[in-house]
């Protein structure tokens, strides 16, 4: 047992045991995987050179391309004025006002330049200026839109759907459906000369006109919008004197319906000059004044109300 012992240990102390490093738990380094990561970093290092090298050629190559195209375009003229989006406005028109800029190094148009020409043109609601490099200067213009025509003083002017007041180039001819508007104020003058309604006149206006635009025929039938004080707003449809009194405190569309049924259950079958006027300001009530004898015109007109006296017909007449 004591030789048996002996030579165990000799054994033990004859065999040579494993050096570890590092902390437990970790591998050391193979040396394969060392020695890629050194190659991986050289060959990096090794591409550098020519990386930079490519990046400075193409930074060469544009630089002198861009030299090029700049004296290239310095000699480009504007040779032909395009102007597009025009059906109010004649387009020709603009082009000759524009044919100072024709002969003009491309280069040197500045777009303000040309803004300020035809700033003057109060149909002009917006405008792009494109300068293209075959020598074309493009204008494409967005017009200002009719929405009624304003009587004022025998003198008509168109009211654009902003509520501007411009000048009638025989425009009002050209639409068959143009509502004329009468007794309308406005605000003095803007920075282009162009006029505009009263806050209060232009909010009342487009809110009569979107209740007809939405009536089923009262839209259709109307010719005239009086705008009043006092509540006594009143309108006119084609072929009729009839006076329909609307007033300025909203509830168009129920007003507008009332005012249907009254011509269909009324005015229809007794005629398109039976009354006077016809009073659509009352809820669930219509009140109509008979036609009177004329009377000479120098006299004043008394104001449309419901007076004593006028035939009343409920909404379901």
């Amino acid at each position: 047992m004591d030789a048996m012992t002996l030579s165990e240990r000799d054994q033990r102390h004859e065999t040579p045991q494993p050096e570890h490093f590092g902390t437990p738990g970790e591998h050391p380094l193979k040396e394969e995987e060392s020695a890629g990561r050194e190659g991986k970093v050289g060959r990096i290092l090794g591409a550098t050179p020519v990386m930079m090298s490519v990046v400075l050629l193409l930074l060469v190559v544009t630089a002198v391309l861009s030299w090029y195209a700049m004296q290239w375009k310095q000699r480009v003229t504007v040779n032909r004025l395009i102007v597009t989006g025009t059906s109010l406005l004649s387009a020709a028109d603009l082009e000759k006002a524009l044919v100072g800029f024709r002969g003009r190094s491309i280069d040197e148009v500045r777009v303000d330049d040309v803004r300020r020409v035809l700033a003057s043109e109060p149909y002009i609601r917006n405008m792009e200026v494109n300068r293209e490099l075959n020598g074309i200067l493009r204008v494409s213009i967005t017009e200002r839109r009719p929405a009624a025509l304003l009587i004022e003083a025998e003198q008509s002017r168109i009211i654009d759907t902003e509520g501007n007041l411009l000048p009638d180039y025989g425009i009002s001819a050209r639409f068959r459906r143009l509502v004329t508007v009468y007794g309308a104020d406005s605000a003095p003058s803007g920075v282009l000369g162009v006029r505009r309604m009263h806050t209060g006149d232009r909010e009342l206006l487009f809110l009569l006109l979107d209740a007809f635009a939405r009536s089923e025929h009262a839209g259709l039938m109307l010719s005239q919008i009086h705008l009043a004080s006092e509540n006594a707003t009143w309108f006119t449809v084609a072929g009729s004197p009839i006076r329909f009194v609307l007033g300025n405190d909203g509830n168009f569309k129920e007003k507008l319906k009332k005012f249907e049924i009254f011509w269909q259950k009324v005015v229809a079958k007794k005629g398109m000059d039976c009354y006077e006027s016809v009073d659509l300001r009352f809820r669930n009530r219509v009140f109509a004044r008979e036609s009177t004898p004329e009377v000479d015109p120098a006299l004043p007109v008394p104001p449309v109300a419901a007076p004593e006296g006028s035939q009343l017909y409920d909404e379901h007449h």
